[in-house]
């Protein structure tokens, strides 16, 4: 029986899961499971703990591990402390739960970071020791990889660009925050801002898809919403000063050709520092990074720990 490893990418409205080959780093099977805002932690991972529990059984695979990307905050103990976007979550004891469910041992990370961890490994065009890693989805994250290493920072919560203030007299963020990026330029605020501008909108491709209509307002939103990301990526680019910047998430996957224009924004935000002519790109992995990310982390996982009970991250 060959051996496996499940990748896990956990967000604000899905679950995007693939069961990868440890031996040459194959992706065989892959799912997709969509999560209200209703949806509680455990109906969550035991909707993922039976895909995993059939993928074992008909692939004839053994999975030795599962790697989770996570868009929370949560501590060394893999308990969420802070879920902006699912605040129902937050307390919940997401590692030590979620492993008991599968049988398996499970590693955990912030989904940027694991994104961040996938490109690096297999995503970029040629190598740079310094990446600045941004995904756009329901909500926004980053991640800097220096050398092949992601920098988590000293309470393991770094790459919080969506939570980077960008108006001090802003509205108030469900993280406690006031004028966060997220609240600005993110899928779930666009849907918002749109829906208070009177567009019958449900999801914010939506916006961009009434936007490439020509619709006036929608055009203003995700125009809007191009700014306000170029600014915090602008920011990031000052603080980091790294090699390149990819672009990744559900957002930018799915509608490419506006989100290629935030290299032109990023740099003119940049204006004559050194790195103004930093490349600013779209991920070349698009929404698979994070799952491609789980196979990266697993495979150095299982290369230092033959027996992989009680591992943690």
């Amino acid at each position: 029986m060959s051996e496996g490893l499940v990748a896990v990418d956990l967000g604000g409205s899905t679950a995007r899961m693939a069961l990868f080959a440890l031996d040459g780093a194959t992706m065989l099977e892959t799912a997709r499971l969509e999560l209200g805002q209703e949806t509680g932690p455990l109906q969550a991972i035991s909707q993922v703990a039976s895909v995993i529990a059939g993928w074992e059984q008909g692939a004839q695979t053994k999975i030795r591990g599962v790697v989770t990307g996570l868009a929370a905050v949560h501590d060394a103990a893999g308990t969420i402390v802070t879920w902006p976007n699912r605040p129902a979550w937050n307390g919940f004891a997401f590692r030590d739960t979620f492993a008991a469910m599968v049988g398996k041992p499970v590693a955990l990370f912030d989904d940027a970071n694991l994104a961040a961890l996938g490109e690096y490994a297999f995503g970029l065009d040629y190598p740079v020791p310094h990446l600045l890693y941004t995904v756009v989805g329901t909500g926004i994250g980053s991640a800097f990889v220096w050398q092949g290493h992601v920098y988590a920072g000293a309470r393991g919560a770094s790459g919080e660009l969506g939570h980077m203030m960008v108006d001090p007299r802003g509205e108030k963020c469900p993280c406690g925050g006031f004028g966060c990026l997220q609240m600005y330029a993110s899928g779930r605020a666009m849907e918002r801002i749109a829906q208070a501008n009177g567009l019958p909108v449900v999801k914010a491709s939506d916006v961009f898809r009434l936007a490439s209509a020509g619709n006036a307002t929608a055009q203003a939103i995700v125009d809007d919403a191009m700014r306000m990301l170029a600014i915090g990526i602008a920011n990031a680019v000052r603080l980091f000063d790294p090699d390149m910047v990819v672009v990744g998430g559900g957002m930018a996957s799915r509608f490419p050709e506006r989100y290629r224009l935030l290299e032109t924004l990023v740099q003119e935000f940049l204006g004559t520092l050194p790195q103004r002519n930093v490349s600013v790109t779209l991920s070349n992995l698009g929404d698979d990074a994070a799952l491609w990310g789980g196979i990266a982390y697993g495979l150095q996982w299982f290369a230092k720990n033959k027996e992989t009970e009680g591992v943690r991250k």
